[in-house]
């Protein structure tokens, strides 16, 4: 399977869980959804996809203050875990096989730890000033 292909793969997942978040919307009775709500479906969706690295990671880092780790241990653990957790998720549930699963899991998991790094990278900017 191509690095392209897992992209898609990921990306019909967003669109599969949005389609569903708007039919549920619909039997409820709200048919008219303004650009916010279309942009936080979308936001919802990935969060979704996200959850089982979120998980893991948050697993990794209480492994690592529980065997007294400090510094970078913190996000090399966390980021272990958190491929750990998504590819066991995506084989156990989704019933994907072994490399792909790791794979997928290694791109969602760069791109969670990316957004952790950032927002650590910026949290640390504001306490500076």
């Amino acid at each position: 399977m191509k690095i392209s292909e897992i992209f898609k793969d990921i990306l019909s997942d967003v669109n599969t869980k949005n389609q569903r978040t708007e039919e549920a919307r619909r039997e409820r009775g709200v048919y008219w959804m303004t650009p916010r709500d279309q942009a936080g479906n979308y936001f919802s969706s990935f969060m979704v996809l996200l959850l089982p690295q979120f998980l893991g990671f948050v697993l990794g880092l209480a492994v690592t203050k529980l065997l007294g780790f400090g510094g970078a241990a913190y996000f090399v653990i966390g980021g272990i875990s958190a491929l750990a957790v998504g590819t066991y998720k995506s084989v156990s549930f989704d019933k994907i096989s072994l490399t792909p699963a790791i794979v997928r899991n290694i791109i969602l998991m760069l791109l969670f730890c990316g957004a952790f790094a950032l927002l650590m990278f910026f949290g640390s900017r504001s306490d500076s000033k």
